[in-house]
């Protein structure tokens, strides 16, 4: 009786570790990454100030 409260206790365990790590990114994860995104969102703003200016948008000319 004792060895099955041990590996109940055991698979418990394993079970909330492996919840645990399903969580998905952590919270510094994620504003890390929106961080990032904002910065290339910024920089690509910045290219296209520095692009020349077309005659016909959309009309590939």
């Amino acid at each position: 009786m004792k060895q099955l409260s041990f590996f109940v206790l055991l698979a418990l365990a394993f079970f909330l570790f492996l919840l645990g790590c399903s969580s998905g990114p952590s919270p510094e994860q994620q504003a890390r990454e929106a961080d990032e995104q904002r910065e290339a969102s910024r920089q690509q703003a910045e290219f296209r100030k520095g692009l020349p200016p077309v005659a016909n948008p959309g009309r590939g000319q």
